[in-house]
């Protein structure tokens, strides 16, 4: 895999990316609401989640309660995600579905999905962009054969030159199919963009949820200040199906190191 290269200064989010004031779950303060309390969003963004600090998406303001950083993060873009749990609001949010499907490791036929960005061009408004993962890596060599050692990321890659994820994207979301709004399932957080050799991009990587469903849910089952649990569905047919199934959604439409903090 070619060399990737960190990002440190916003951008104005998704290239080749569309205004949008729907999936209000994602939040330009850098995460996804996936209960009424609780966001993931990518680690190396949360510190802007601290506790006290607030939470803004399109269904409000909301206040961090609890942060709770996966086993192996910290060093980006090992296992470069996080928990949040917000304090309880007045009005109920929706859950939202979350995909429990485990992706082969390497190549496999594309797989349609959507970027989504809260921090596309200004508040309130989101952006989103179409493309397809077809590539699931369990390490990420972050410098290339260099020095640093290869770490754990549980990456879905697009390999996408056109549409791929910018500065300011991260914690923002990865929604399986080409779709408008968040009903689809969730299959991840934006976690990182790549870069060629000559600094040029050429995808994007997401931190797949399902690699991580077992801290997930205990971490939620362990704090006592609500019970709420994610919403797992299996949506992502077998690897031998990934084609006609892209295939067909075609059609139904028809009828480290970059970062992106």
């Amino acid at each position: 895999m070619a060399a990737l290269v960190v990002l440190a200064v916003p951008a104005q989010a998704i290239t080749t990316g569309t205004t949008t004031s729907a999936f209000a779950a994602v939040g330009p303060t850098l995460g996804v609401q996936v209960t009424p309390d609780w966001v993931v969003t990518a680690f190396h963004v949360s510190a802007a989640l601290q506790p006290g600090f607030t939470f803004t998406n399109g269904y409000g303001i909301r206040t961090v309660a609890a942060l709770y950083a996966a086993p192996g993060s910290g060093v980006f873009p090992a296992n470069d995600l996080a928990l949040v749990r917000l304090a309880p609001a007045l009005s109920p949010t929706p859950y939202l579905q979350v995909s429990s499907d485990l992706f082969p490791e390497g190549l496999f036929s594309p797989v349609p999905v959507t970027i989504v960005s809260g921090s596309y061009l200004y508040a309130p408004l989101r952006g989103y962009a179409f493309t397809a993962v077809n590539e699931f890596r369990t390490m990420i060599d972050a410098d290339d054969a260099g020095p640093l050692l290869p770490v754990v990321a549980n990456y879905l890659i697009s390999n996408d030159r056109l549409v791929y994820a910018e500065g300011g994207d991260s914690g923002g979301a990865l929604f399986l199919g080409h779709v408008t709004d968040s009903t689809s399932a969730l299959l991840g957080v934006t976690s990182v963009r790549f870069d060629d050799a000559n600094n040029v991009p050429f995808g994007s990587g997401f931190v797949a949820l399902a690699a991580y469903r077992s801290w997930i849910d205990g971490t939620m089952a362990a704090d006592l200040a609500d019970s709420q649990m994610l919403s797992w569905v299996s949506a992502v047919p077998e690897p031998g199906s990934l084609l006609l199934w892209a295939l067909g959604l075609t059609l139904l439409a028809g009828a480290v190191r970059r970062r992106t903090a």
